[in-house]
């Protein structure tokens, strides 16, 4: 039988009977649970950030102190800071001759700074209507358009495990992007431990990709019915299917990110533009998808043959 405990958070003291038996470090209140996991992640965070700095000191890399705590950091951050309660200003004044950055984070910053407006000595092709039409199927699939409030403009970036497509991708990207096409590991799972291999594909930020950025997103992710309309041709189709389809059984466009009104105007375009019947369905979590009936699968695998892409072919088995 438990003890009683007093919460982590507020202190109560909890007789262990009167809260779910899952509950053993707080009163369970949802904000006392909402502090003691956030508190959780830091920790986390923390722990996974030590071991990091540790694994790059083996490797040779030179690091910077803090002067208040004597941690190594690659930089000492503002996040850091507001632990001691100063800002990065008062820090710097009070330790006027102490780096806040270690050799391999200014040679980054370095080399950001030449890169920030690469756009406009990138030699790339003009933005044409293909470039749209691409945008058009990777938005409705896998991709997505970065924007951070501290950068004007915005960036298509998208990651995934199927090298061969994203590598085509990256290829077409850069024909008016300047891109990034790199190797990474994911961070280690949190039940098992493993990481996985994966690519990652990114743009430069450009002014053309945030123009794009402002019709697609609100907070989230919507549906610009009127720029769809224009662009969701054939090829666009093709590039939504091998992002976020599956033909096996039926064949399915997943369309969980957006709403019942969004997903139908979607299965109305493909009826009247492609002649695609599909009916809208839910899944366990009551997001809608689209799944299209055997004489539209027929009539769509005429179209996807004609957009036969590297790494996608195992998609084209119906």
């Amino acid at each position: 039988m438990r003890e009683p405990f007093n919460c982590l958070v507020c202190g109560k003291r909890v007789e262990p009977s009167s809260v779910h038996p899952a509950c053993r470090r707080t009163c369970g209140t949802s904000i006392c649970q909402a502090a003691y996991y956030k508190q959780c992640s830091t920790q986390t965070e923390q722990f996974r950030q030590r071991n990091r700095i540790k694994q790059l000191q083996l490797q040779g890399v030179d690091m910077v102190t803090c002067a208040v705590c004597n941690q190594a950091f690659e930089m000492i951050h503002h996040n850091h800071l507001k632990t001691h309660g100063l800002t990065v200003k008062e820090y710097k004044n009070i330790y006027p001759n102490l780096p806040t950055l270690n050799s391999r984070m200014k040679q980054t910053r370095g080399q950001g700074a030449l890169t920030r407006s690469h756009y406009l000595n990138y030699v790339g092709k003009d933005p044409e209507r293909e470039l749209y039409e691409f945008l058009t199927g990777a938005l409705l699939g896998d991709g997505c358009l970065e924007k951070t409030i501290s950068k004007r403009n915005a960036r298509y970036a998208e990651g995934g495990s199927n090298q061969k497509y994203l590598e085509w991708k990256y290829k077409f990207l850069s024909q008016y992007f300047s891109c990034s096409f790199n190797e990474r590991l994911s961070s280690p799972h949190t039940k098992t431990g493993q990481r996985y291999q994966g690519w990652w594909l990114r743009t430069k930020v450009h002014p053309v990709l945030t123009e794009i950025h402002s019709l697609w997103y609100d907070g989230k992710k919507i549906l610009p019915q009127s720029f769809i309309s224009e662009y969701l041709t054939e090829f666009a189709l093709a590039i939504w299917f091998y992002d976020d389809g599956c033909s096996t059984g039926g064949l399915r466009f997943y369309t969980f990110a957006f709403s019942d009104d969004e997903v139908g105007f979607l299965a109305a375009l493909l009826e009247s533009r492609f002649g695609l019947h599909g009916n809208i369905l839910k899944n366990q979590n009551n997001q809608p998808f689209l799944n299209l009936n055997a004489a539209s699968k027929r009539r769509f695998r005429k179209i996807a043959y004609k957009f036969s892409l590297p790494g996608m072919e195992y998609k084209l088995n119906f």
